[in-house]
């Protein structure tokens, strides 16, 4: 599944699936020899947890199965798991995240929370090797470890090299002329993958390694929509003539950019419709359910909002309620924790959740959404 700019990738479907879940978010880290004794512990330490939560027997058969280590990848790293009617539904290696202690859960939906913090406003990006004779387009997300897909133009380097000057070869500026054309139809369906991957995975950043001319052809023949995505690197890994860890520097440089964009871009968008009287903004928890029960949110902003707090998860439409609300009494299924029930509403609304340092929130309200039109007064 796609994921969208700035989402916390929850595939919305999953919430409409019918309970127990079983989730589970551990480390799996190797490298060390204590790492790889816990690694051996962990799923008869998470079994005798579920177990304890009354989960069934082939849920938790499931999970221990499916905890494996994660070899070659450097600590630390997490795996998270999610399981229902003994099958795994969900099963994500997230470099870079430490757990300390297994966070376990068993209940009637499933809890995300933990992936969508550690996803954290993911977003898809493409890396373009192009040349004259066609090029490679990878599509990464910040979310995943490894590449998600791929795909290419390849030419003949024979037709498109540029015709070298041979004596008595009449036909010499022909030849270079359809070097030439070659080159440029091959930058043509070049432009046109990037145009479809990037479409088709809503990506926030399209990066274009190769030649100079290739590179320039290809940006070029893209989308207007598209050109402010573009950030150029001054290398030709094609060829072998630039030093991939520099490459992977940079590109790791551009996408931390694109993040700390982001976020400065949701708190100028806070601050303006702070400043005018608030009338799309929601600020507090009960202004935001309220939002989110009428599908007004379009970007859900949480801080501080710890799991002290509980609100009610409905089994249909509005999909949520505070506590001390009558309405809906019929949909109740039951209380959780805030953060689980703000998540799942959040997905089955198409809203996007982001969690930002306290201080992005006005009044220090802990919680706040942009609303995609204007409340009523």
């Amino acid at each position: 599944m796609a994921l969208r700019a700035d989402s916390n990738g929850i595939d919305a479907s999953l919430y409409r699936k019918s309970g127990p879940w079983c989730t589970v978010l551990a480390d799996v880290s190797l490298g060390t020899t204590a790492a790889q004794e816990a690694a051996d512990q962990l799923p008869e330490k998470v079994a005798r947890i579920l177990t304890s939560q009354q989960a069934d027997p082939r849920d938790i058969q499931a999970v221990t199965q499916a905890l494996r280590p994660a070899p070659g990848l450097r600590a630390p790293v997490a795996r998270f798991v999610a399981v229902r009617d003994g099958q795994v539904e969900l099963d994500e290696v997230i470099p870079g995240l430490s757990v300390d202690s297994a966070e376990v859960d068993c209940g009637q939906f499933p809890n995300f929370v933990a992936l969508a913090r550690a996803r954290g406003g993911a977003f898809s990006y493409l890396v373009a090797e192009v040349g004259r004779d066609g090029g490679e387009v990878h599509l990464y997300n910040t979310a995943a470890p490894h590449r998600l897909d791929s795909g290419g133009i390849v030419g003949d380097p024979e037709d498109t090299h540029r015709a070298r000057k041979v004596p008595g070869a009449y036909d010499q500026p022909k030849a270079q002329a359809a070097a030439d054309e070659m080159s440029r139809r091959n930058a043509e369906e070049v432009a046109e993958l990037i145009t479809q991957m990037a479409t088709d995975n809503y990506v926030r950043l399209i990066v274009l390694s190769g030649d100079v001319k290739s590179r320039e052809t290809v940006a070029g023949m893209l989308p207007v929509a598209l050109r402010p995505l573009v950030e150029v690197i001054d290398a030709h890994t094609r060829t072998g003539g630039a030093d991939p860890r520099q490459v992977d520097a940079r590109i790791a440089e551009l996408v931390e950019s694109v993040n700390e964009a982001s976020v400065k871009e949701l708190q100028q968008k806070l601050a303006e419709r702070d400043a005018n009287g608030r009338a799309q903004l929601a600020v507090g928890i009960d202004e935001v359910v309220g939002a989110l029960q009428l599908a007004q949110a379009d970007t859900v902003l949480v801080g501080r909002y710890q799991d002290e707090h509980t609100l009610r998860a409905l089994s249909s439409e509005p999909w949520l309620a505070c506590e001390d609300s009558d309405d809906h009494a019929e949909l109740v299924l039951g209380s959780w924790p805030a953060p689980e029930v703000l998540l799942r509403a959040t997905a089955l609304t198409d809203a996007t959740i982001r969690y930002v340092p306290d201080e992005v929130l006005p009044d220090g309200a802990g919680i706040a959404a942009l609303l995609r039109w204007p409340r009523v007064s």
